[in-house]
Formats: structure tokens, C-alpha cells, sequence
């Protein structure tokens, strides 16, 4: 779950660039980022789908997926086109 949440991690740093619209966008810090560079620029449409598990035994994981979830909730990439 470590290398997930590392993942995880860039793609929320990705996002947030994005968001704050900097020239420099954090795409190489992971395989997953810089597999989704093309899905995430200029005039891409993004959905982010969270799961979470309703057991004791996911409550860290849950709350991880939450705490990215309302991480990525608050980033504006702009209106649809």
C-alpha cells in the first residue's frame, strides 16, 4: 500500500499544480502520473471515483482514500469543455 499511496501523493500534487495553474507540472514523479500526463491536461475532462470499505479492518485505507478525496475535491481545473 506504500508505493499506492505514493501514487497517490503525485497525483494530488499533479492536480494541484494543474489547479494553480504553475509551469511546472510534477508529471515524472510517478509511473502513474506520467502514464496519465495526456489525460490530465489542457481540455481533458477528470472524474475522480473513490471507494471506500465499510470494515474495520480498511478503516486506515479508507480514511487515506477520504483525505485524497477531499484533497483533489477542492482543485478547480477550470470549466468543462
Amino acid at each position: 500500500t506504500q508505493s499506492i499511496d505514493e501514487a497517490l501523493a503525485a497525483l494530488g500534487d499533479v492536480m494541484d499544480a494543474l489547479g494553480s495553474k504553475k509551469s511546472d507540472v510534477p508529471y515524472r514523479n510517478s509511473k502513474l502520473t506520467h502514464v496519465l500526463q495526456n489525460a490530465l491536461g489542457v481540455g481533458s475532462k477528470v472524474v475522480m471515483i473513490v471507494t471506500v470499505a465499510p470494515t474495520v479492518e480498511c478503516a486506515q485505507e479508507t480514511l487515506c482514500s477520504l483525505h485524497f478525496a477531499q484533497r483533489v475535491g477542492q482543485i478547480h481545473l477550470g470549466a468543462a469543455t
